[in-house]
């Protein structure tokens, strides 16, 4: 990260006679444009030093606000929360033409127990 901020300054210097944190905002989006966007198809070990440590800081920024309060809320998650899995929806039973065996499904579904908090001894055999 030093080396890119580093870069930064002397590009900025190089073209515009000033650091990158004192040039006009047009000047820094002009430095920023020519290295934000590069051939996804070109592997990142043949990319320019500065489009990879561009590509590095957003990832970075990126990852810090996703996993912020502001970002897990943004993205509506809400954690590992107990539910019911009523088994794979019927539109993708559909889709992969496939479908549940209703004799198995009576055998091994009980409705009448859903409410009910899995329980288990200490050997992990489910009790409830």
């Amino acid at each position: 990260i030093r080396g890119g901020i580093m870069w930064l300054d002397h590009k900025s210097n190089t073209e515009f006679g000033v650091e990158f944190k004192t040039a006009t905002e047009e000047q820094q989006k002009a430095i920023l444009d020519g290295i934000a966007f590069y051939d996804p198809e070109t592997p990142s070990n043949e990319r320019p030093f500065e489009v990879n440590f561009f590509s590095l800081v957003r990832n970075l920024t990126m990852t810090g606000f996703y996993t912020s309060k502001i970002g897990i809320e943004e993205i509506g998650y809400k954690g590992n929360q107990p539910n019911v899995w009523d088994g794979v929806p019927d539109d993708v039973l559909e889709q992969h033409g496939v479908s549940y065996d209703e004799e198995w499904l009576a055998k091994c579904v009980d409705q009448s127990k859903r409410g009910i908090i899995a329980e288990w001894d200490e050997d992990g055999n489910l009790l409830t």
